[in-house]
């Protein structure tokens, strides 16, 4: 316990120990979010309970925020970007493997995101009749739940797996476990039978002991590993996308988290003729190429930090500096082209033309943008995937996010696809002016991208 109180002493510290003012700027505006959406909830409940503009019942309003709590938990960890799994003490420190599990549970939800879930739950309690204490008790479950699922995905992404670890056989039954439970009785689902809330429990620790029992079967972190190729034929493109394995494995989690929300659309489209993004605006950030923008390419020379110093130290020139900034996104942009447009080939003919024209503009919108971020707000990106430091700014990643949104405007009526050129061009004006300054800011690079100590 000693050990628990420490860590999360130090955490609570740690967060406010730099930029305490803009830190506790947004904390406060996460309050205000989260009342926010504990007010819309609430009125959605009333609504539903009074049976007026509200088709659904009280019940499917609950099941709607535990799945809303569900989902934001679990994308909080692979977008905009990817965040590691907290390694709080390092496995050469004398502590049990047990200990050393649940202080590191404990302090990853001693969080200003999880304070934030926690004020919304609450404040949602307060408000609302119609969520009764069982019902709060099930949404606690609920955030374990996807906490400890998101756990589990980067034990998978981070660590070599034994396969045949007797760990891992009992990690897999006890796995077994809670998805029969699920399956029989899922955790979403409000309920108000305290019986049902003890078999959510027993489901919760089944899941619980597989995370740990994983976390024992996964060996070590995995190495960095750099492949060379003597093949004249391999362009220079492709062997900064293979060599470089923090950036291919953080841009093949992106195209593969891409992937699964192109694929849950198209099986909606096959099973009920209903594409799953006219219900859920929002997943339509993830048609285009943001996720490797927000991955990697918002912070190209902290990634690439070897080859923009081989440009400044050769020529200098505002051309070469495009150009190398640009032979990086080749393959990755190329990679998720073609899934973006097998995607519109196969399931998506309505919108084929919206998708095309604004796939191009966020092309032409994004690489710029990336290139101003990658100058004026650059990160060190070091220590492989179990560093905590950030990989791209957040503040240029948000940015990102909003300007990409307004591509989406054409949705509502067709004369906003005038929007197009007004973006574009602005960002174009901004990268010019950044570019003029660019020796002003390459002092900053150097000292951000070589003498910043992890």
């Amino acid at each position: 316990m000693d050990l628990i109180l420490f860590s999360c002493r130090a955490r609570v510290a740690g967060f406010f120990r730099q930029k305490k003012q803009l830190r506790a700027l947004l904390l406060s505006l996460g309050i205000v979010l989260a009342g926010v959406y504990s007010y819309i909830f609430t009125y959605l409940l009333h609504q539903a309970r009074i049976g007026d503009s509200v088709s659904q019942s009280p019940e499917q309003i609950l099941e709607y925020a535990n799945l809303f709590l569900l989902a934001i938990i679990i994308l909080k960890g692979f977008f905009p970007a990817y965040v590691p799994k907290a390694e709080v003490i390092q496995r050469i420190y004398p502590v049990s493997p047990l200990k050393k599990f649940w202080a590191e549970l404990t302090v990853e939800l001693v969080s200003p995101f999880y304070f934030i879930v926690a004020n919304f739950l609450l404040l949602l309690f307060l408000m609302s009749p119609d969520y009764a204490v069982g019902h709060l008790l099930q949404s606690v479950l609920v955030l374990l739940t996807a906490h400890v699922t998101l756990r589990t995905l980067q034990v998978f992404v981070e660590r070599r797996m034994r396969w045949t670890h007797s760990y891992f056989y009992m990690g897999a039954v006890m796995a077994a476990a809670f998805v029969a439970l699920q399956v029989r009785v899922p955790m979403f689902r409000p309920t108000s039978y305290w019986l049902m809330l003890i078999v959510h429990m027993a489901a919760l620790g089944f899941f619980i002991a597989a995370n740990y029992l994983l976390e024992q079967a996964a060996a070590e972190q995995r190495r960095k590993v750099v492949n060379y190729s003597n093949n004249a034929r391999r362009s220079l493109s492709w062997r900064l996308f293979k060599n470089h394995r923090l950036a291919k494995q953080m841009l093949i989690f992106g195209l593969v988290f891409k992937a699964i929300i192109l694929a849950l659309d198209a099986t909606s489209y096959l099973q009920k003729d209903v594409h799953v993004f006219d219900e859920i605006v929002s997943l339509w950030l993830f048609v285009g190429p943001l996720v490797i923008y927000s991955y990697v390419f918002n912070n190209v020379w902290g990634f690439y930090r070897n080859l923009w110093l081989t440009i400044e130290r050769s020529s200098g020139g505002y051309m070469d500096f495009i150009k190398a900034s640009l032979m990086p996104l080749r393959v990755p942009l190329l990679m998720d082209a073609v899934l973006t447009f097998l995607y519109v080939t196969f399931f998506n003919h309505e919108q084929a033309l919206f998708i095309v024209l604004m796939y191009i503009a966020s092309v032409l919108l994004l690489t710029p943008f990336g290139i101003i971020a990658s100058i004026v707000s650059p990160k060190a990106v070091k220590g492989g995937i179990f560093s905590f430091s950030a990989r791209s700014s957040y503040l240029y990643n948000f940015i990102t996010i909003i300007l990409f949104g307004m591509l989406f405007l054409p949705l509502l009526h067709p004369l906003l696809y005038l929007v197009y050129p007004v973006l574009i061009g602005g960002v174009l004006f901004a990268l010019v002016a950044v570019l003029r300054e660019y020796p002003q800011y390459k002092h900053r690079l150097f000292e951000t991208l070589y003498k910043t100590e992890d």
